[in-house]
């Protein structure tokens, strides 16, 4: 099995003015930029390893995937062949992409870097991982201070992609309407009423926080206000 993964080993090709990975300790938050859209198609994943200490060998095989939480591949490299020498930076790599994939089938996906090692290998570590999609958005994440060895050959790191949506506009709906109109854009409701003194919202959405079209995270509360009948209308 080993040499049949060897042999299927592809080496990405290095972008180095793609991406730039930072060596700073610690966890690096992931970030959205411009925010994704739900629908937005992965379009691109490129990958870096900065190897600390400790060196990976060159018969050592390495893969990096990206996975949706069903288990279907978003993004997959392999390299063999390549020492990581201590202290050095391999990438950025362009990754295998499966196209298909959507922002929200990752909303929360999985990072999967493994090893396969020749006899005894031990390889420490940090990565760091961008995500592109169609709309030209991305998504960066940047995991530092790992370790893989003969007896520990895989690490898994869970992410959130939080895809972002317009608030729609639901002014004049009722109350149900209203809700089922954002919870079909991934938002959920709280609802409020007030008098509306111009009669002209009655028993329906006068006012809605944020506003329609700003855009927001998906799962994110929209608050509606219910206009309630005056004592007297206008």
């Amino acid at each position: 099995m080993k040499s049949t993964l060897r042999g299927l080993a592809v080496i990405g090709m290095a972008l180095p003015m793609l991406l730039g990975i930072g060596s700073q300790i610690g966890w690096a938050a992931p970030a959205v930029a411009n925010g994704t859209a739900p629908d937005a198609h992965l379009s691109a994943a490129a990958v870096t390893f900065t190897t600390g200490n400790d060196n990976k060998d060159f018969d050592t095989l390495v893969r990096a995937q990206v996975e949706t939480p069903s288990g279907r591949v978003a993004s997959d490299f392999s390299d063999f062949g390549t020492e990581y020498k201590d202290n050095s930076v391999h990438g950025p790599f362009m990754m295998r992409t499966d196209t298909g994939v959507t922002a929200a089938m990752l909303s929360s996906g999985t990072v999967r870097i493994s090893i396969d090692p020749n006899g005894n290998d031990t390889w420490h570590f940090n990565y760091g991982l961008t995500l592109f999609f169609s709309d030209g958005t991305s998504f960066v994440m940047q995991v530092n201070n790992k370790s893989l060895d003969q007896d520990s050959r895989q690490l898994t790191t869970p992410f959130t992609l939080a895809t972002q949506v317009a608030v729609p506009d639901v002014i004049g709906f009722s109350a149900s309407d209203a809700r089922a109109t954002l919870q079909a854009a991934g938002l959920s409701a709280v609802v409020g009423s007030a008098v509306d003194p111009t009669c002209n919202f009655i028993n329906q959405v006068m006012r809605e926080n944020p506003r329609a079209g700003t855009i927001v995270n998906v799962g994110s509360t929209v608050s509606i206000t219910i206009g309630l009948k005056p004592r007297i209308c206008p």
